[in-house]
């Protein structure tokens, strides 16, 4: 093994290198001359606490390769920086893209490194005129600072909100546009009751689908507290337990078993 890392529960995993960047994605390596399907997505695919996350399951029921390009803290702009896995993504015969979150994502009021997205690389002067008794030097993470100026001043925030939803919307839009294959897009949904707390909504979901074949909403049971629900470099998967990931596997094999077996003509 090149590469390991140690995961709750799953232990050691398999790691491999791919892409312009050379990033690391969970293994075994695929191999890429056979017909198969593309997953990509943050850590939810990736499966950061379990020894077989979904895309693996999806595997199992549809009897074909998956590919599993999720990447832990990863939003839209991630793979939009990387034309070898955009290509590698159209070469598939289909693409599941999942709705990824929206605050490890640039926008006009902060950066995010390119490779590592939970990365806070700068912050705007309109961010800090909203804020200015924040010292933005303390924080290294995005989540974070998320988390300081929402109990700093909510309102305030709103404004934060609203560009971090535009900015979603505009590179998942983009991100879809690229991928020229069919592509279902999957929406990881909070059960009931959490929903107010969440940036994603269903209004955002309905725009960016019509870049889509299909649409798989999947509601997962959340037992995160207030704060996990706006991400965290180290519990930001603790919802996805192995029951999550089987629910998942089900309503993604059940759609890829249509769109395989009707064989839909790749999008234009």
């Amino acid at each position: 093994m090149g590469y390991g890392i140690a995961i709750e529960e799953a232990g050691e995993v398999d790691l491999y290198r791919f892409g312009r960047s050379r990033q690391i994605f969970r293994g075994p390596k695929p191999n890429l001359k056979n017909p198969y399907i593309a997953f990509i997505g943050g850590s939810e695919p990736f499966g950061k606490f379990v020894t077989t996350p979904f895309p693996k399951l999806v595997q199992r029921k549809v009897k074909k390769s998956c590919v599993n390009w999720g990447t832990p803290g990863a939003g839209p702009g991630f793979f939009l920086k990387d034309p070898v896995i955009l290509e590698a993504c159209s070469n598939a015969e289909i693409c599941v893209v999942q709705a990824m979150d929206a605050v490890p994502l640039s926008n006009r009021m902060y950066s995010v490194f390119p490779r590592r997205n939970f990365r806070l690389r700068a912050v705007s002067d309109m961010l800090k005129a909203l804020y200015p008794n924040i010292d933005f030097e303390n924080f290294k993470y995005v989540p974070a600072m998320i988390r300081k100026i929402q109990s700093v001043d909510a309102t305030a925030y709103k404004i934060v909100l609203a560009e971090q939803r535009s900015a979603w919307m505009a590179r998942m839009l983009e991100l879809l546009e690229d991928i020229e294959t069919n592509k279902a897009l999957l929406w990881l949904a909070p059960e009931k009751g959490y929903g107010e707390d969440s940036i994603i909504t269903e209004e955002m979901i309905n725009v960016v689908a019509k870049k889509a074949d299909r649409v798989i909403k999947v509601e997962i049971p959340n037992k995160r507290t207030k704060d996990m629900l706006f991400g965290s470099s180290k519990k930001d998967s603790f919802w996805m337990t192995r029951s999550a990931h089987e629910t998942v596997a089900k309503a993604v094999s059940d759609e890829v078993h249509l769109m395989l077996s009707s064989g839909e003509k790749i999008s234009a």
